[in-house]
């Protein structure tokens, strides 16, 4: 089932707690969850992270593109992560142990994000402390994406790790320029271009 919010993620703890058995209780978690989100509409391309900060917030992505990336030796950006609609997104081992983080993330144009501050989920916990189980959920979340994009990118050629992009991010073409996904590939944009280009 794809998760539609924020809140969806954050209450989906296996095995569920006695206490969210109850409705009544669940709503009361929720309704306290919603107030501590927020929304941003962004139009423009904007930095939300970058290498040396702590994370402050946990993002969901409701619709657009939001990359990672890393400067490598030489000076160049290196895409290491892709998130689209429905993920949640940030530096989880970095935003949990309060740590600087290596990675730097950028929004794309037209994407809608919700989040919630590392204050805000401490809020969450002190008033529902068995609610702190969402941390070990949002690190399974991340050793799940980090695999999941090792597994879908550990291919032999470059067209086959194109064609795999495509499956795994619809329309990404679209929304991204060919550097970020010649970058993700680890090819030149040129070496892109002409790969699409004989392939056609």
């Amino acid at each position: 089932m794809i998760k539609q919010n924020l809140h969806d993620y954050l209450l989906d703890l296996d095995p569920m707690p006695d206490e969210l058995k109850n409705g009544l209780i669940r709503n009361e978690l929720i309704r306290f969850v919603d107030s501590q989100i927020s929304t941003s509409h962004h139009n423009h391309k904007v930095l939300i992270l970058t290498a040396g900060m702590i994370p402050d917030r946990i993002y969901f992505v409701e619709k657009g593109v939001v990359r990672g990336y890393i400067d490598t030796e030489n000076g160049k950006e290196k895409t290491i992560f892709l998130w689209d609609d429905h993920s949640i997104m940030t530096d989880v081992e970095s935003f949990i142990h309060r740590t600087p983080s290596n990675i730097y993330i950028e929004v794309m144009p037209n994407s809608i994000l919700t989040s919630i501050s590392y204050q805000q989920l401490n809020n969450i916990f002190e008033s529902f402390p068995y609610t702190k189980r969402i941390l070990n959920r949002l690190q399974v979340y991340q050793n799940e994406y980090s695999h999941k994009c090792f597994y879908n990118f550990a291919k032999p050629s470059a067209w086959e790790r194109y064609q795999e992009l495509l499956k795994r991010y619809p329309h990404v073409e679209q929304k991204v320029s060919k550097e970020t996904i010649a970058s993700f590939l680890e090819v030149t944009p040129q070496y892109l271009c002409k790969m699409i280009k004989e392939n056609k």
